[in-house]
This record gives structure tokens, sequence and C-alpha cells, in this order.
């Protein structure tokens, strides 16, 4: 498995300037708001042992890194009043931060970055059954590292407590991960997940132990 802070030795290959913009991108972001540095650097370890688990290549794992750690760089364009409010958003302020991927897409691409993880920065929000963001795609229409990505920072969105909000327990997060699959989940993600929570393999991410995920009943078919 890649190191945590891997992504940014793969970016070196496509190019020194290209590598140095997208990298100043994300400190931008880091800076702004620790959550998101701490964030994409879990979702970055956490999509990689998925991806493992699903069987990728070392090419897929490379673009996998790379995806993943840069799957919020978008949000460097995001205004602080609505990036680092302390309530919900509004409809309007959800509208502007939904923009985050593909103003990251945009970032990434214009830094030379190849094309495959601009396509996973772009789709990283489309939804399985198609009613996600920004392009409705559906099922096998997103790209896989996308897919994974996306089952990523979902769960660790949901475990980590945030300004808004504090973080759901493990058993809840795995709980609303099933219980979307199919919807705005891949199935083929989740079930990664989920052997990768039977053995036990999340808690040497820093994750929590397989008995407290293991305390979520299974969905219904």
């Amino acid at each position: 498995m890649y190191p945590p802070n891997g992504g940014g030795r793969h970016f070196r290959q496509e190019g020194e300037n290209g590598a140095v913009t997208a990298m100043e991108a994300l400190a931008l972001v880091d800076a702004r708001d620790a959550y998101t540095a701490g964030h994409s650097r879990r979702v970055l370890q956490l999509s990689l042992a998925i991806g493992e688990e699903l069987r990728l290549d070392g090419e897929e794992l490379g673009t996998l890194a790379r995806a993943a750690l840069y799957h919020d760089i978008g949000k460097a364009v995001i205004p602080d009043e609505i990036l680092l409010k302390p309530s919900g958003l509004t409809t309007t302020e959800w509208a502007l931060m939904r923009r985050h991927s593909e103003e990251g897409a945009r970032m990434i691409a214009t830094a030379g970055i190849d094309a495959e993880i601009v396509a996973a920065v772009r789709h990283h929000h489309e939804h399985f059954d198609g009613t996600g963001y920004p392009d409705g795609l559906e099922g096998d229409e997103i790209p896989l590292v996308a897919r994974i990505v996306h089952v990523a920072d979902a769960l660790d969105s949901m475990l980590t407590t945030r300004v808004y909000r504090p973080g759901r327990p493990a058993r809840e997060a795995l709980g609303e991960l099933r219980a979307e699959t199919g919807s705005q989940f891949c199935p083929r993600c989740v079930a990664g997940l989920e052997r990768l929570v039977a053995c036990g393999a999340l808690t040497a991410l820093g994750l929590p132990s397989r008995a407290l995920f293991a305390a979520v009943p299974a969905t219904r078919g």
C-alpha cells in the first residue's frame, strides 16, 4: 500500500510544473480547513485498501491514490463563509459547494494531470442510481476509481466530527453505507469495504475496530 503522503510523489509523473501547481492548491485548502488535510489523507488510505481488496493493478492503484488525495482540491475556490460555516448550508450555498468536484477537475486538468485522475475527481459525487452530480452518471458509467473514492469519502466524513456536527458511531456509518448501496453507493465497492471490516483490516488504518462495525445488522435485499 502507498504511504499516506504518497500522492505527492506520484504527481511528479505528470510533470514538475503540474505537480507543484496541484500540490500548492491542495496546501491552500489544507491551510483554510484543518479537517480537509486529514480527511484527504484518510480517504487516500481507505481508498487504497478498498482498491487492493478489489484487485486493482499497480497502475490503477496509482491513479486511485492521486484521485483520492486530490478529490477535494476544488474546495480551494469555495468561499470561507461557506466552507467553514458552523451550521447547515442554505440551498444556494449548497449549490456552490457542489461545484467543488467540477472546479477540482478543472484545476488539475489545467495543471496537466492525467485524464483518468481528472475524471475521478469530477465524478466522485456521482450516485450509482444516477441521482448524483455533476453529470448524473449511473452504474458503470461512473469510473471505478471515482466509485471507490465516493465510498471512502462518505465513510470518513460520517466518522469524523465537523464544526457543525459530531461524528457518527462506526456501526451507524456502515449501516448508512449498506442502506444506500445500489442507490448512492456502488455495491462492489461497499462489498469490498465490508470484507475489510470483517477481517479487521481497517484497524491498521486507525479506523474503529471490527467489533464496533460488526454491530450493524445486514440490510435486506
